[in-house]
Order: structure tokens, then C-alpha cells, then sequence
């Protein structure tokens, strides 16, 4: 009877099994602005960046301005965030990018097994001297991170859909339907929906629905900002977010003048979203213009950004005040460029 049954198993379908090994993956850039000012942290001292989640774990990026151990070096880890009992296994690079884009350094792990809040890098990940002359500096980490398949199949695999509501409303914009407002902006005309500038700007709501408003308004004219900048300002309104950033976009003077904008019409997020782009951008030849609007607009988050960077060396220093935005400055409001970089601009001009 044995002998019958094995030969019916050789012969027959068998039995079918599978599993699978998921890898998620990821890579996030760790944006270090004004790295000069964390030279001098001392060794063990460090700066983090946000969580982020990857294989359904959070990780950090951790950076050494002074290094960690070794002195002279920079050091650069990856931390596992969360709790990870069994063991999470991975595989990652870590890479320094400067402000071009070159790479000042770049470490691959291929495979190492994270327990919790367990932290991997190197100490000695790029040399101190080649980074006197970034003033921001990128790290990048490319994570692969295995997910164990589930011990049992669950029966429920249906998530929830990305929202649909910004795109749907930015098809509104784009397409005129439903519009019952023209806004008159430097010679062009934009269609709109009252409601949805009234749900965003305080302001709207009060020029359509307040008790000055006129009855069945039809048109109203912007006056004192360009086109461009208006259409950015209205994709915001309908998206909650920047327009997708071509080439020169997200440039500085643009960002000023929707930053400007944004605090003309009461849009408190997109005004922080502009500083923040303006932050990113500060250097020698823009700190001065972005300085002068953050003192004007109350953005003191940017003006101490903006103060910082000058008065972070001389080397920078000199490259400021040779600019048209440093004099232009110091003729209309000289003591607040002199309260913060006064000694600085007396070592200059001797």
C-alpha cells in the first residue's frame, strides 16, 4: 500500500506553494542649508533630519558636522527609528552632494540588519577640508528595506486611493467650468470660482462676501503684481500646492514676489512654502533683496537666515557687500545691516 501511494504522488499534480520577498525602496535628501554656521558644533554633536518611512519603518539621517569619533572628518548615519523586534534587513547608500550637484563623498552598505533605534554609518565618511567651500550641502540616502511576507493571508489587501480633490479642482481651474468670477491682472484675465478664493484668502472672502461687496460682482481687478505670478498664486488656491517647478520656477525672484503675494492675500502656508524656497536659495548676490523682504513681510524665521549667512565668515562677507542689494540696503536702513555684521563691514571697508 506504501509502495502504491508514493507512485501515486509521483505521478499526480503535487502540491503548489509560493512565497515572496517584497523589497520597498526609497531615497531621501537630507538638505543641510548654511553649513558653515555648524562648523565649530564640536566633536559628537549632531544634526537630524525628519523621519521618514520606508518598508513601513522610520529612519533619520544623522550628521556629524565635527565628526562622531574621528576628528577632522564629518561623519554620516542611518538610524532606525522604529521598533523593529526581529530585525529589519536593508541595504543602503549614503551620499554628500554639494550645492552643484558633485559628489563630495559616497558609502554603500549592501546589506546589514537594523535592530531598534539602531544606528550604521561611518565615522569617517568625507574629510572636513573638502567641505569649507559648500554652503549647503545634500545627504542622500538610497534605502532598500525587505519586507518579511505576512505569517498568515489577510484577507482585506485594499488600501485607500491617493485624494482626488486637488486634481479635480485644478481641472476646474484649467477647464472654466463653473467659473462666475474674471480677476483682471496686469492685462490678462483669469477665470475663477469665487468660493474657492474665498475658502483660501481672507481677504477675497471679504472683497466678495463682505458687506462692502458688490452685488452680483462679475469682475475684479488685481492691480501691482504680475500675471505670472497671480497664475501661481491661483494654482495654489485650487491645489494647495506649487505648480510643478519647470526651469526657473522656483527661482528667487519669483518666490519673492509670490511671497509677497501670498501676504497680500492672507495665504499663510504658501507664504512659509515661499520662505522656505528662499531659504534654500540664500547666497551672496540674493541674501540682501531676500533679507530686505523678510524684514518687511515679518518672516523672522528668514531674517535670521538671511543675517546668519552673512555673517557666517569673512570670506562671505566680502562677497556680500560688493553687491548692489548690500549698498541699496545700507542706504535706506543701515542699522540692520550694522547691528548684526557691523565689525565685519568695518573689516571690509579699511
Amino acid at each position: 500500500m506504501a509502495h502504491n501511494a508514493a507512485a501515486a504522488v509521483d505521478h499526480g499534480e503535487g502540491i503548489r506553494t509560493s512565497s515572496r520577498c517584497v523589497v520597498d525602496g526609497a531615497t531621501h535628501d537630507f538638505v543641510v542649508i548654511n553649513y558653515p554656521l555648524l562648523d565649530g558644533m564640536c566633536i559628537r554633536n549632531r544634526v537630524t533630519s525628519s523621519a521618514f518611512r520606508v518598508g513601513g519603518y522610520d529612519w533619520s539621517i544623522m550628521f556629524y558636522p565635527d565628526g562622531a569619533e574621528v576628528a577632522g572628518y564629518a561623519s554620516v548615519y542611518l538610524c532606525c527609528l522604529s521598533q523593529a523586534k526581529d530585525g529589519v534587513g536593508t541595504s543602503f547608500t549614503l551620499t554628500m552632494l554639494d550645492d552643484q550637484g558633485n559628489v563630495h563623498a559616497t558609502r554603500q552598505i549592501p546589506g546589514f540588519i537594523f535592530g531598534e533605534k539602531e544606528t550604521w554609518g561611518f565615522s569617517d565618511f568625507v574629510e572636513k577640508s573638502k567641505l569649507r567651500s559648500s554652503c549647503i550641502l545634500t545627504i542622500r540616502c538610497v534605502l532598500a528595506v525587505v519586507k518579511e511576507p505576512p505569517s498568515e493571508c489577510k484577507g482585506n489587501l485594499i488600501v485607500d486611493p491617493p485624494p482626488e480633490l486637488p486634481g479635480r479642482l485644478h481641472r476646474a481651474l484649467k477647464n472654466g467650468r463653473g467659473t462666475d468670477i474674471r480677476v483682471l491682472v496686469g492685462g490678462r484675465e483669469f477665470r475663477a470660482h469665487k468660493f474657492m478664493l474665498a475658502a483660501q484668502s481672507p481677504v477675497f472672502e471679504a472683497q466678495l462676501f463682505g458687506p462692502m461687496a458688490q452685488k452680483d460682482m462679475r469682475r475684479i481687478m488685481v492691480v501691482d503684481m504680475e500675471p505670472a505670478i497671480f497664475e501661481m498664486l491661483l494654482h495654489y488656491v485650487y491645489t494647495d500646492s506649487l505648480p510643478p517647478c519647470g526651469k526657473d520656477n522656483y527661482d528667487t525672484a519669483r518666490m519673492q514676489h509670490l511671497l509677497v503675494a501670498a501676504d497680500r492675500y492672507g495665504l499663510e502656508r504658501l507664504k512659509v512654502m515661499c520662505e522656505k524656497r528662499l531659504w534654500e536659495n540664500i547666497n551672496a548676490s540674493t541674501v540682501m533683496s531676500t533679507l530686505a523682504l523678510a524684514t518687511h513681510h515679518y518672516c523672522d524665521q528668514l531674517k535670521e537666515a538671511c543675517l546668519k549667512f552673512m555673517s557666517s565668515s569673512q570670506e562671505v562677507m566680502d562677497a556680500v557687500v560688493v553687491t548692489d542689494g548690500f549698498q541699496h540696503l545700507m542706504a535706506t536702513c543701515p542699522m540692520l545691516v550694522l547691528k548684526h555684521t557691523g565689525e565685519k563691514v568695518t573689516i571690509k571697508r579699511k
